[in-house]
């Protein structure tokens, strides 16, 4: 693959592994409209990128159905404890 000149500047062009530096900002839709439009021209001509994008697509959505752990309630209290403790109760009171 050739070596494509990179976004900076008033160049419109985007190399592929500056497309994998900006994914995470287009599928979040944060990318300012030049780098969306460069993004998009990119992604019109490269069949890989097409398939890294749809692989973090995937990704975050198996993501979102992982359970976020937590604690045990009687750890969740002596942690607690301990960094009253150690810290205070945050009210004013220290240690």
């Amino acid at each position: 693959m050739a070596e494509q000149p990179p976004l900076r500047g008033t160049d419109l062009t985007l190399a592929c592994q500056e497309f994998v530096e900006l994914v995470t900002e287009h599928l979040e839709g944060t990318l300012p409209e030049r780098a969306a439009r460069a993004v998009a021209a990119h992604l019109d001509l490269c069949e890989p990128c097409r398939i890294y994008l749809e692989q973090m697509r995937s990704t975050a959505t198996a993501l979102r159905t992982v359970p976020v752990p937590s604690l045990p309630p009687p750890a969740r209290r002596r942690l607690l404890e301990v960094f009253t403790t150690l810290h205070g109760d945050g009210r004013g009171g220290g240690p």
